[in-house]
């Protein structure tokens, strides 16, 4: 395919790229590990592409995470100004979704679950939750 690259890690370049679709897969633990691959500038770097860069440089994002609440130095913040998150059935760990419900919908949990179940009851079906900011509440 023309002007698709894959890397290991992040592109050195990656701070000047501009109207792009960058897909990251599997750097989560990376985000984290004090003996990651990925350099502290890197980290900084991924979360200025979430908090800055997306809509300053029109670059769309697509991070694929196995763990909603990883614990990392930068994870909170790509989360936090994530705009959609895609969520499969996991039925390993439905704590984490039962977690994301009350955050969402703190007097609605039973609503949030019963949605996401509903949503997932499909071999790979998923549950997409859009969280821009003029997004109704009532959906």
């Amino acid at each position: 395919m023309k002007n698709v690259e894959f890397h290991e890690g992040l592109p050195s370049d990656i701070h000047t790229l501009s109207n792009a679709l960058i897909v990251i897969d599997d750097l989560m633990s990376e985000l984290s590990s004090e003996f990651s691959f990925m350099s502290e500038l890197s980290n900084t770097k991924l979360t200025k592409l979430f908090t800055k860069g997306g809509h300053h440089r029109n670059l769309s994002i697509i991070f694929i995470v196995q763990n909603i609440f990883h614990n990392g130095k930068e994870m909170r913040d790509i989360s936090l100004n994530a705009h959609y998150l895609f969520l499969f059935k996991n039925p390993r760990d439905r704590s984490q979704i039962m977690h994301l419900g009350r955050q969402l919908y703190p007097s609605q949990t039973k609503f949030f679950r019963e949605v996401y179940e509903d949503a997932t009851s499909k071999p790979f079906s998923y549950l997409l939750i859009d969280l821009k900011p003029y997004t109704d509440d009532s959906l």
